[in-house]
């Protein structure tokens, strides 16, 4: 007969050994950055290549949900209200993701009520930062904004920055359905008492 304590052991090594074959490491790509370039040569690749570049204050950054397991790599996102734009078509607010460590590129100081230039990408996805990119305060980017020059005003609201969380579909859309049960049951009511 098996004693209490080996199959106590028992239990406890095969649950172990369950967990560690569920859980699987994530790859972790260290960040590197090319060397800094002078602020000229780093506009007009920044110009070229990326997808959004603007100054804007940040009105809510937006930690990512909290996982059991947790990357480097996961995203922070960023609201910005812009107030110039140097490339792409973004309205008064902007949405901008990053990783939430350096040690994947991110950004990590993003600070409510600080302006920052942001040149941001957009790959099938939604706009993103990191480290290796022109963002920066605005307050320390005064080389980079005389290279750049006046920029344009952002326009009234570009559709694919409409940020609308889970919650306000949510009341969208329980909005409408009561709405449309309330007629409904109007139009019965007329129908069933006309005279």
């Amino acid at each position: 007969m098996v004693n209490k304590r080996t199959l106590a052991f028992s239990l406890c090594f095969a649950i172990i050994l369950l967990a560690g074959s569920l859980l699987k490491p994530q790859a972790v790509h260290a960040c590197s950055c090319a060397a800094p370039e002078s602020a000229e040569k780093q506009v007009r690749k920044e110009l070229e290549h990326k997808s959004a570049i603007f100054a804007g204050t940040v009105v809510k950054v937006t930690p990512p949900r909290f996982n059991i397991i947790m990357s480097s790599a996961d995203l922070v996102k960023v609201t910005f209200k812009v107030s110039r734009v140097w490339k792409g078509e973004l309205g008064r607010q902007a949405v901008v993701y990053t990783a939430m460590s350096s040690a994947s590129c991110g950004i990590e100081n993003f600070q409510v009520g600080t302006k920052y230039i942001v040149s941001a990408y957009k790959d099938s996805k939604p706009l993103e930062t990191n480290i290796c990119d022109l963002t920066k305060p605005l307050a320390s980017a005064g080389a980079e904004l005389a290279i750049l020059g006046d920029g344009y005003e952002p326009t009234n609201q570009a559709l694919d920055q409409v940020d609308l969380s889970p919650m306000s579909i949510i009341v969208i859309l329980a909005t409408i359905i009561f709405g449309s049960a309330i007629v409904v049951k109007i139009v019965r009511h007329r129908r069933r008492y006309r005279p």
